[in-house]
């Protein structure tokens, strides 16, 4: 299912452990394969960049293998 990226901001990001990593900040593109490259994520003051085939699910929440 197709969603707009402007309803994947402040979504919360799980590792596949279950631990909260924080929520979706920003999205890196890759423009030569026209898709996400990786997604900034935010937690406090800490920014991870997580890249976008460590994403295991995404629905209601982002779950990674970090």
């Amino acid at each position: 299912m197709a969603k707009k990226i402007s309803e994947l901001y402040k979504m919360p990001v799980f590792s596949v452990e279950g631990k909260y990593l924080g929520e979706v900040e920003d999205f890196i593109m890759d423009d030569a394969k026209g898709q996400v490259a990786e997604i900034v994520v935010s937690q406090k003051k800490e920014k991870r960049r997580i890249p976008y085939e460590l994403v295991k699910a995404c629905a209601d929440i982002y779950i990674v293998q970090v």
